[in-house]
């Protein structure tokens, strides 16, 4: 199901034209109207007509997140206040920890937004005859709010579920139908589990759920389109390019298809130059229309890789894996540099055990050393408590070449782990509501 055929399947050579005119004109634009920008071409001599195509792109400069935080809350705003029609923040946490960025979408904005949310639900092959639930937290209210009006572009009925426990959603989707779930993946994990358990499949109607805003791994989406008997696909956004929608997963899950007539992507290696096609680098993004705060080639610190071949969908436009990890996504151990991704592959992979992990890293003797601490595990019985341990242990030794100690909450016990590893309370909270797997770095304390 192709929502806008004019756009996602024109040639490679008309998509080249259409992004070359929006660059020159976004050139222009953001050289007028915003300061940034301005003083950073007149850094470099560089002008507005000096750029003339898509073949002008490097010649740019690069925005970084910490442009975007200096500049907090109003520095690189296009237009005036009475033209935003909506305000949205994103706090950062590592080195910019309690910082926040501000993102002003316009009218056009937010109908950019709404066509980028129908294409991908329409890549889902959810449409109008669709009941479609939207479960965002309150947390995630702005990712909510995208879903909603691309639900309701594509002219399905919109059940908002935001901050429901599994048992209530799934009492909701049974007695109205649902047919498509928009969600984290943390969520539909856990609703996933509770119907496997529950028995409750054959009583649902769900045939496809579309998972964005946290990081995942493929072998959640195994488990999730196994236990739901449903297809899982992934979506992208960032809130500084237009929330999820900037690009989303068609049926046939080889990679999720930007939307490039709006943003603009490049892969760079660690000199910022070029990457060829399939290979893996920093991803950059440019918008080509935004109105509120256009970017230009934006640093968005994620590896990916890019595809441009043409998609069996028929879908012309390029496809990106998903973001394996950034900068901040690295613990290094022992002189070796690991992916965070890598260790919730493996830990994922493990059969019988579902739970999430805490991986503390801290020094001994000059000697780095690291202590799995498991919390929140399901069906606890299933396996011996020494058969986790020996699993989890040999799952992490083989990815980042160190055997940990491993440690079991006991059920409603957290607190086992207090005095002895140091974890906070904040940190158990991430653990059980986050990503399958959360880091706790001690050396840098």
């Amino acid at each position: 199901m192709i929502w806008n055929k004019a756009r996602e399947c024109m040639s490679r050579d008309e998509l080249a034209v259409l992004q070359g005119k929006r660059l020159v004109e976004l050139v222009r634009y953001v050289y007028d109207k915003v300061e940034y920008y301005r003083k950073k071409m007149w850094s470099i001599g560089l002008e507005p007509d000096d750029i003339r195509g898509i073949e002008d792109l490097e010649k740019l400069p690069f925005t970084t997140r910490e442009d975007l935080i200096e500049a907090y809350p109003l520095g690189k705003i296009a237009v005036s206040g009475s033209r935003i029609a909506s305000y949205q923040f994103s706090n950062h946490g590592d080195g910019h920890a309690g910082m926040e960025t501000a993102a002003g979408y316009t009218q056009m904005d937010m109908d950019i937004w709404k066509e980028c949310m129908a294409r991908s639900i329409s890549m889902a092959g959810l449409g109008e005859q669709d009941v479609i639930q939207v479960a965002y937290s309150d947390g995630l209210c702005t990712e909510g709010l995208g879903a909603q009006y691309g639900a309701e572009a594509v002219g399905a009925a919109v059940v908002l579920s935001p901050d429901c426990r599994p048992a209530a959603l799934v009492a909701r989707m049974r007695r109205l139908g649902v047919t498509g779930m928009i969600s984290t993946p943390v969520h539909l994990k856990c609703l996933a589990q509770m119907v496997e358990e529950r028995g409750l499949r054959n009583s649902l109607h769900l045939k496809a759920a579309i998972c964005g805003g946290e990081s995942w791994t493929e072998g959640i989406r195994e488990k999730i389109q196994r236990r739901l008997g449903i297809r899982l696909y992934g979506i992208f956004g960032l809130n500084e390019l237009t929330r999820l929608g900037v690009a989303c997963e068609c049926e046939c899950q080889k990679g999720m298809h930007i939307q490039e007539d709006f943003f603009l992507a490049e892969i760079l290696d660690t000199h910022m130059k070029l990457v060829l096609p399939g290979g893996r680098g920093e991803l950059v993004f440019t918008t080509l229309q935004k109105k509120g705060v256009p970017l230009i080639r934006y640093r968005t610190g994620g590896i990916t890789g890019i595809y441009y071949e043409r998609c069996e969908c028929g879908r012309t436009m390029a496809r990106m894996d998903r973001l394996s990890h950034g900068i901040d996504d690295v613990v290094q151990v022992r002189g070796g540099s690991v992916p965070v991704s890598r260790i919730e592959e493996a830990l994922s992979g493990l059969q019988g055990i579902d739970a999430s992990y805490i991986i503390c890293i801290g020094m001994e003797h000059n000697v780095d050393v690291v202590d799995v601490c498991i919390i929140n595990m399901k069906g606890e019985g299933a396996l011996p408590a020494a058969d986790v341990k020996r699993l989890a242990a040999g799952a992490v030794a083989a990815v980042i070449g160190v055997e940990p100690e491993v440690h079991i909450a006991e059920r409603g016990k957290t607190e086992t782990f207090d005095g002895i590893l140091g974890i906070t309370d904040e940190v158990f909270q991430e653990a059980l509501e986050g990503r399958k797997v959360t880091i706790v770095d001690r050396r840098r304390y």
